[in-house]
């Protein structure tokens, strides 16, 4: 044992017990373990941090209580199993206690050079180097670098052996690597750990938390895995950092940003966010200090992904849910993703041609549950007719007048019809009626009395809507068909072809552009439309005044326009004198395509300056 009276070294700013330790136990000229022996402790017990073991030291090295409270906040004190208090905050312990010691050999060279001793006796170990988030020495612009590897503690916190065993490699400048201007990044956080002050929205939560934070983010930003640089720890925590001190609406257009670019059946949220997904729904799952930018995350993720209710994300469990994909909505309600799509594309709530997998075309599973609800319910032609009472001409004529609508109208859905649509209009309609003999010739059904007379039959509808009309049902038919009108006043309600008579004497010239489009072969109302709302058909909106509803009406002037840009299948066959399918092979062989701008579906219109480029279309 040794007693020389010699005095106790002066601390290094930021340096930590162990390297105190060292740098005393070297102006004994003994070691730390001898040292703490003779203080009346063990260097097990300090490596415990043992209270006891603590205030021998102090007492020993003549250390205040200032200064040593300020030593053991560089030091890092444990609190709990898995826990630290460094620098007045709690730390996951892994964060601060690592086998590999690091540092910054600049500041090491310049311990050494102030004396003519030993330069492992003089060099000071500081604290902050300990904490994995620190990447560069602000003072120096240096790196922390690895300096050695030990895994067990009594080795590792042999700080005087271990300066001893590198000390030339650090005076020679084996360590050096290149220096660089410290970044945002690197000076708020040395200013956090060094006085606690921090001017950015950040403030209000811990540094283990935003530094795990700005490198997790960081690594989602710059798609770490696909980066080589020898700088990529700097750029990946800086490139976080940028983010997190603008505030919860950059991370979360951020995050969102990342979301977007997802676009593979297999990219899920954990691929997608790496580790970030992983290291919030797992290692820091029950981390409250976390809780605000996992709340961030868990909300892009529900914007961006279509998960149930009863699924648990990042830790919540959802209790409704708000996004289908094609693909989950499908298997929901039990139909094909091709026949569910025709739907959709319909109702506005997904896009055509959208090149995105099944599982990434997302919509609001809520704005359309109705429509989800009802589309296995629907029906095909034969069961609407059934459960109408109506014949196939009598269900195609419905349709056609408007009168009676598919809840959908694409032609590949077999079952486009609601029972309930039917069975309503047929009570309607038939409210009311009188009895009639099967075999009283003075009445006629409605679609009869139509093409006798020539008169739309959603105008007879309404007629007999607005009780201006008699109704009856004859005896022994049930349904539509049953449905019957008097001849006589069928007689008296017959229009002038070509025209309708307004309220204000206005004559209208021309026909109901839904009529027009039928007359052509578009039978399809909604594509029809869809030509004259997107300005390639000339029409005007008017509201009949005989049904007083809003509809397109053209002019001569405006089908005369369509005829002189456009020809469909039907006109063409009329013009030329050729059958329909001759028409499709000499417009196929010669790669004449439907108009269609942009992806557009007009359905089979075709620009005429294209067509009669065809042989024998001239």
């Amino acid at each position: 044992m040794t007693n020389f009276p010699i005095s106790s070294p002066t601390p290094v700013t930021r340096e930590t017990l162990y390297s105190y330790l060292a740098r005393l136990a070297s102006n004994w000229q003994t070691d730390a373990v001898e040292l703490v022996y003779d203080m009346g402790a063990s260097f097990k017990r300090l490596l415990d941090q043992d209270g006891e073991a603590h205030e021998l030291f102090a007492r020993w090295a003549k250390l205040s209580p200032e200064v040593m409270a300020e030593m053991l906040s560089w030091t890092g004190v444990r609190a709990g199993n898995v826990r630290m208090e460094f620098r007045g905050e709690l730390y996951v312990s892994r964060a601060l206690r690592n086998p590999v010691m690091r540092g910054c050999p600049m500041c090491l060279r310049e311990d050494a050079a102030e004396t003519d001793r030993p330069a492992h006796e003089v060099m000071a170990m500081r604290g902050d180097w300990q904490f994995r988030e620190v990447i560069l020495c602000v003072r120096h612009g240096h790196p922390i670098v690895p300096l050695w590897r030990v895994t067990a503690l009594r080795d590792r916190f042999s700080i005087g052996a271990r300066l001893q065993e590198i000390a030339p490699d650090v005076l020679s400048g084996a360590f050096d690597q290149p220096m660089r201007t410290p970044s945002a990044y690197d000076l708020w956080l040395d200013r956090r750990l060094e006085d606690g002050s921090d001017p950015t929205w950040l403030a209000d939560h811990p540094v283990f938390v935003v530094t795990t934070l700005c490198r997790l983010l960081g690594q989602d930003l710059l798609n770490e895995d696909s980066i080589e640089d020898e700088h990529i720890s700097d750029r990946v925590h800086l490139a976080g950092f940028n983010i997190m001190r603008a505030g919860e609406g950059a991370i979360r257009d951020a995050l969102d940003h990342v979301a977007s670019l997802a676009m593979d059946a297999q990219d899920e949220p954990s691929k997608t966010f790496g580790p970030l997904y992983t290291q919030l729904n797992r290692a820091y799952l029950k981390e409250p200090n976390f809780d605000p930018f996992r709340n961030i995350l868990r909300e892009v993720i529900l914007d961006h992904w279509p998960f149930a209710d009863g699924d648990v994300i990042l830790g919540q469990t959802l209790p409704q849910r708000r996004l289908h994909s094609l693909r989950t909505a499908a298997l929901e309600i039990g139909v094909g993703t091709t026949l569910l799509e025709h739907f959709l594309i319909e109702a506005g709530a997904i896009y055509k041609n959208d090149p995105r997998p099944e599982s990434r075309r997302l919509f609001d599973a809520q704005d359309n549950a109705e429509l989800l609800a009802e589309i296995p319910t629907l029906v095909g032609p034969i069961a609407m007719r059934t459960a109408m009472g109506a014949t196939q001409m009598e269900l195609i004529a419905l349709a056609e007048a408007d009168v009676l609508r598919p809840r959908t109208r694409a032609k590949k859905v077999k079952k486009p019809w609601r029972v309930s649509d039917g069975v309503a209009l047929v009570s309607e309609l038939s409210d009311g009626a009188i009895a009639v003999d099967d075999d009283d010739t003075h009445w006629e059904t409605l679609l009869r009395a139509c093409r006798r007379r020539k008169i739309g039959l959603s105008d007879l509808i309404e007629r007999v809507r607005d009780k201006c009309m008699t109704v009856g049902q004859r005896n022994g038919e049930v349904g539509f068909h049953g449905i019957v009108v008097p001849k006589s006043e069928v007689e008296a309600i017959t229009p002038k072809p070509g025209t309708i008579h307004g309220t204000d004497s206005e004559e209208l010239r021309g026909m109901a552009a839904a009529a027009f489009g039928r007359s052509v072969g578009l039978r399809d109302g909604g594509v029809f439309q869809a030509l004259i709302e997107a300005g390639h058909v000339s029409a005007r909106r008017i509201i009949n005044p005989r049904t007083k509803r809003k509809q397109y009406w053209m002019e001569p002037e405006d089908m005369a326009s369509f005829h002189l840009h456009f020809v469909t299948l039907t006109t063409l066959s009329a013009e030329k004198g050729l059958h329909r399918n001759t028409l499709k092979g000499l417009l196929a062989s010669g790669r004449v395509s439907p108009f269609s701008p942009d992806g557009q579906d007009f359905g089979a219109v075709y620009l005429r300056d294209d067509v009669i480029k065809v042989a024998g279309l001239e």
